[in-house]
């Protein structure tokens, strides 16, 4: 990380000056302004801005200063809501494990849902990482070009690479199949609970999937022009 950026420089990125709170947060998330919104202190700067994608799970960037006011470090986290939001969501299909472990003290008897509610549980996790990550890589890489830092160069792995293409040759068929299951197998046969989560799973991957090559392209038209983040 080069000392030469200073934090006059890093204030500028800050349209709004408002403090790293829980109600500031959800406020951001219900306005919907996407401005770029921040806290200063004495040597840290929090910067947030609300992503176009990612509305919800936003992250927070943490510049730090030496005694110099020199930036020497960028950290991030979620913000609160957004954790919040991620608990939300899998918070649900915990208790469903959790039910049907009570509900059924026959591992072996039960271990259809056992095995299904665990895979969405595995899926939606890496789901919602990998959403925050995309965030989290666009925001960064548009604060890097406007406080002109330079880095190393990295080989970031392309969304259309052969790894995740057969990745995606295997998965779309994967989710096709449990929605075709749900609809024309579960949902007949009373299995409601295991077609919802036939649903759950195939809709999340694909959603997020879908979404974040949209968010690639869109970000690949609008790499010429240099922007706040």
């Amino acid at each position: 990380m080069t000392l030469e950026i200073t934090k006059k420089e890093v204030e500028k990125l800050i349209k709004i000056r408002e403090n790293d709170t829980v109600k500031n947060h959800f406020l951001t998330v219900i306005s919907r302004d996407f401005q770029a919104k921040g806290e200063i202190t004495s040597n840290k700067i929090k910067f947030w801005k609300q992503g176009f994608w990612n509305m919800s799970t936003y992250p927070i960037f943490i510049f730090e200063f030496n005694s110099e006011n020199h930036l020497i470090n960028i950290t991030d986290k979620i913000n609160p809501i957004g954790k919040i939001f991620n608990l939300i969501i899998l918070i649900p299909i915990i208790f469903l494990i959790v039910i049907q472990f009570i509900n059924g003290s026959n591992l072996i008897d039960n271990w259809l849902p056992f095995t299904l509610f665990g895979i969405i549980l595995l899926l939606l996790i890496l789901i919602v990482q990998k959403v925050y990550n995309f965030e989290k890589q666009n925001q960064l890489e548009k604060i890097y070009a406007l406080l002109d830092i330079e880095t190393e160069e990295k080989n970031a792995e392309k969304e259309w690479s052969y790894k995740k293409i057969i990745t995606r040759i295997f998965m779309y068929p994967f989710c096709i199949g449990l929605i075709l299951l749900a609809i024309f197998l579960l949902f007949p046969d009373g299995k409601i609970i295991y077609a919802i989560a036939c649903l759950a799973i195939a809709g999340a991957y694909l959603f997020s999937d879908i979404k974040i090559l949209i968010g690639k392209k869109t970000t690949a038209n609008n790499g010429s022009r240099c922007t706040s983040p």
